[in-house]
C-alpha cells in the first residue's frame, strides 16, 4: 500500500515538474514575443547593434525569430537570419535556422528558469551555442559561442530592450 502511494506521488510530482518545464518554455516564448527587441553589444571584437523579433506562428505551435546585426565599423554589412522553433512538452525544442550567408542549421535545446539555450549547426558547416536570458529588469541578454577544438568560444554578446 505504501509502495503504491509512493509511486503515485512520484508520478504526480513528475507530471507537475514536466508541466512546469512546459509552462516555462511557453512563458519564455510568450514573454519574448514582443514587437521588436533592440540590442547593443559586441561581435567579433567590435561594437555592434542588433535587432530581434519573436512571433508565434501556426496557432502558437511554433515561434519565428527574425534577427539581424550590424558591426558599427561597417555600414554595409548587415547579417540577417530567421529561426523557427518548436517547443515540446518535455521542456526541449527543435527547429531550423536560415541566414543571409545561405546556410541552414538544425536547432535544438532546452529551457531552464529564464534561460533558453540553443545548440545550433552541424559538423559540416559550423557548430555553436546561443544563450538567451531574461533579466530581472525586463531586458534580454544574449551570448553567442562557436565550437572550436571541442570548446565553446564566445564571439558575441548583447543586451536587448523592448521597443514598446
Amino acid at each position: 500500500m505504501i509502495g503504491r502511494n509512493v509511486k503515485r506521488a512520484i508520478g504526480t510530482l513528475s507530471a507537475i515538474l514536466l508541466m512546469a518545464q512546459f509552462m516555462t518554455a511557453q512563458d519564455f516564448f510568450k514573454n519574448i514575443s514582443q514587437p521588436t527587441w533592440i540590442g547593443t553589444g559586441e561581435l567579433l571584437g567590435s561594437t555592434a547593434s542588433f535587432q530581434m523579433n519573436w512571433v508565434p506562428i501556426l496557432d502558437g505551435q511554433f515561434y519565428k525569430l527574425s534577427f539581424q546585426h550590424q558591426r558599427d565599423e561597417s555600414e554595409e554589412l548587415i547579417f540577417k537570419s530567421m529561426g523557427v522553433y518548436q517547443p515540446k512538452n518535455d521542456g526541449t525544442f527543435s527547429g531550423t535556422w536560415f541566414d543571409s550567408r545561405g546556410l541552414t542549421f538544425p536547432l535544438k535545446g532546452n529551457f531552464s528558469d529564464n534561460t533558453l539555450t540553443v545548440l545550433w549547426g552541424t559538423r559540416e558547416t559550423e557548430e555553436g551555442k546561443t544563450v538567451y536570458t531574461f533579466t530581472e529588469i525586463g531586458t534580454v541578454t544574449v551570448t553567442d559561442y562557436v565550437l572550436k577544438d571541442g570548446e565553446f568560444v564566445k564571439f558575441g554578446n548583447a543586451d536587448y530592450v523592448s521597443d514598446n
